[in-house]
């Protein structure tokens, strides 16, 4: 019996490790400033554990992520009032990487900013990229300022392929939800959130925008502000209930034997 209730244990805290995936689209083609694909998000997928938050960023098929230098990044805000970075000006832009890109005040400003960054080569042939890595930085209202780097890391994560290419063109990270303190995380609690492809100098735009399913910039600069007030929403979740009848059955399975 001892046996049984440990394996039942066991299969439950499996079942319990992820909340079902939720995938967001966006439009194919839609990157400005650039038609490398690797600036055209297709593509997000967003789940959780009990602790983090786990992004998936599926670019364009064609995508050769091991020999391009470009950045990306999460925005999030918890929505109308949420204090975030509403400044727009020459220096922040609205996020700490400094890039021009914000959430529009309509959406409480930027709260929180995820960068991803390429990491473990040197970006060419010889020595393409092999991970992503990425900052976690919270905005402080009462200081009106994002600080240091929550989390910061540098070796990354490995780049995911897709079965139907063979260039390298998704990136997935795992977030600590403990890093994205502004926004109190528990099951249930919701978030906003936009995803976006951009450069990897300060002043770049988003050359692509997850939530806005037409081009973010109509002028295809590279350096006009991107105010985003399209933004998608997730939610915590818990384990499915369908996950307990799983562990059942294999505690079942485990009796017969």
């Amino acid at each position: 019996m001892i046996q049984r209730t440990g394996f039942l244990m066991a299969v439950l805290s499996a079942a319990a490790l992820y909340a079902s995936p939720v995938t967001f689209t966006d439009t194919a083609g839609d990157q400005v400033g650039s038609t490398n694909p690797a600036r055209d998000i297709q593509s997000v997928i967003v789940s959780n554990d009990s602790s983090n938050l786990i992004f998936t960023i599926n670019l364009n098929p064609a995508a050769t992520l091991g020999t391009v230098s470009f950045d990306y990044g999460i925005g999030i805000t918890t929505g109308s009032g949420a204090n975030g970075d509403l400044g727009t000006d020459a220096t922040y832009h609205g996020n700490p990487y400094k890039r021009t890109i914000s959430i529009a005040s309509s959406q409480g400003g930027m709260t929180d900013w995820v960068g991803l960054f390429p990491a473990g080569g040197s970006g060419n042939t010889t020595s393409p990229w092999t991970s992503y890595g990425f900052n976690d930085y919270v905005w402080n209202s009462s200081t009106s300022s994002w600080g240091s780097a929550v989390d910061t890391v540098s070796s990354g994560q490995p780049m995911t392929t897709q079965n139907s290419q063979t260039g390298l063109s998704s990136i997935t990270v795992t977030v600590p939800m403990s890093d994205l303190s502004n926004l109190n995380l528990t099951a249930g609690s919701s978030f906003l959130f936009d995803v976006y492809s951009t450069g990897t100098g300060a002043g770049q735009t988003a050359y692509d925008s997850l939530a806005d399913p037409s081009p973010t910039n109509s002028t295809n600069s590279a350096t006009t502000q991107y105010d985003g007030s399209l933004l998608d929403s997730y939610t915590i979740q818990v384990p499915e209930p369908g996950c307990l009848g799983v562990a059942l059955i294999a505690l079942g399975a485990s009796r017969r034997k």
